[in-house]
């Protein structure tokens, strides 16, 4: 009896030294590496990448580098988002080895590192080329998990192209590979105390005119209040103008191929102190809305606000008296508004119409909402109160 519970522990034990040699590799005395990076070369040469192609078994995501602009292939070469990029191409540069796993091909579906073009395959093939040839990266990365020790990297089971050698190694890679999730995402920012009003002509000839005289002033005014009428809450008129000071789409589609027809829901035009003026119009297609955006410099807008702030502080300039002067410090708690000089604003039409010409835009209901609303939406209606 005592014989056949030893053979029993005898043979678990062999099933485990089995399993385990399946798993690991040769050890470190066998395979040199530990410790290093993955890609020596790659580091020294981040600004040199112009191509990155990552694969997986079911989408494929091109990133091209022209001059200083990275694009997306797979999008029309739509901008990619910078931060991204540096982000994928520093942590597969960072990457090192920490131990040697399985050489063997059989092995690799159960960690993963199958080839993407398996049936099944659940990897990941990033390539980093400079210039026009020169490969600074190869590699398939499978499956992972937090590393040892460091909750802000990740353990990941790679090997690089046409190496069988396996590797555990440690580092911080992107998890997302839809082509979409690498689009640079942001339409518009502006400083919401630019703003200095903004017109919504609407479809069937209503215009909402929102506009307020000074950057210092918190609240706009909606124009053309009849007596008697009051809005609800100026939170509600201000979001027409303050939607824009934040844009940023769900999908973007070439112009030509957008397939919108008609006339727009409204067309808007936002008006800042310092002569910007951009002109958004909305189309509904299928449930969903499709932007488009321009730009230009108004310097009649411009110079008309620089007259009335020159009129107002010589009318504000006090005549001189003998009395003490005034304490320099007693406004230093509020801050200037910082408007911008007519070849900044010059310079900042041109990119933005750059950027947008060939360009519609998917866009959120809520934005499209926000600046939409009519006169009714924001009035108080019988007894509703006033906020």
């Amino acid at each position: 009896m005592k014989n056949s519970k030893h053979i029993l522990i005898l043979a678990a034990v062999a099933v485990i030294v089995i399993i385990a040699a399946l798993f690991s590799g040769p050890t470190d005395n066998e395979i040199s590496g530990a410790g290093d990076p993955v890609f020596p070369e790659l580091l020294p040469r981040v600004n040199d990448v112009t191509y990155i192609k990552i694969q997986t078994n079911k989408n494929t995501l091109t990133l091209t580098k022209d001059q200083d602009l990275w694009t997306v292939k797979e999008n029309n070469n739509y901008p990619a988002a910078i931060d991204k990029v540096r982000e994928l191409v520093l942590g597969v540069g960072n990457l090192k080895r920490v131990e040697p796993k399985t050489r063997k091909p059989e092995n690799y579906s159960r960690i993963g590192l199958m080839d993407v073009t398996e049936e099944g395959a659940t990897s990941t093939q990033i390539t980093m080329i400079a210039g026009t040839d020169k490969k600074l990266a190869d590699l398939i990365i499978g499956e992972s998990k937090q590393a040892k020790g460091d909750a802000s990297q990740q353990s990941y089971y790679i090997r690089t192209a046409g190496d069988p050698q396996s590797w555990l190694a440690d580092g911080k890679l992107p998890d997302k590979w839809e082509p979409k999730d690498w689009l640079d995402v942001d339409i518009l920012e502006i400083n919401r105390e630019r703003i200095q009003q903004v017109k919504v002509s609407h479809e069937d000839g209503e215009l909402v005119h929102i506009h307020r005289d000074t950057p210092d002033v918190r609240d706009f005014t909606l124009a053309s209040l009849q007596t008697g009428e009051q809005v609800t809450a100026p939170y509600e008129v201000n979001n027409i103008a303050t939607t824009f000071t934040k844009m940023t789409f769900d999908d973007v589609v070439d112009a030509a191929k957008a397939d919108v027809s008609g006339k727009p829901v409204y067309s808007a035009v936002l008006t800042t102190f310092d002569g910007l003026e951009i002109t958004f119009e909305p189309f509904a297609k299928d449930g969903k809305y499709f932007a488009r955006y321009s730009a230009r410099y108004n310097a009649e807008a411009a110079q008309a606000y620089q007259e009335k702030q020159a009129q107002q502080k010589t009318a504000a300039t006090p005549p001189k008296t003998d009395l003490p002067a005034a304490d320099p410090h007693a406004n230093a708690a509020k801050k200037p508004v910082e408007l911008k000089a007519a070849e900044e604003v010059a310079r900042d039409v041109e990119l933005f119409n750059k950027r947008w010409q060939n360009w519609m835009y998917q866009l959120p209901e809520f934005r499209v909402k926000n600046i939409g609303k009519k006169k009714a939406d924001l009035l108080k209606k019988g007894d509703q109160p006033v906020h």
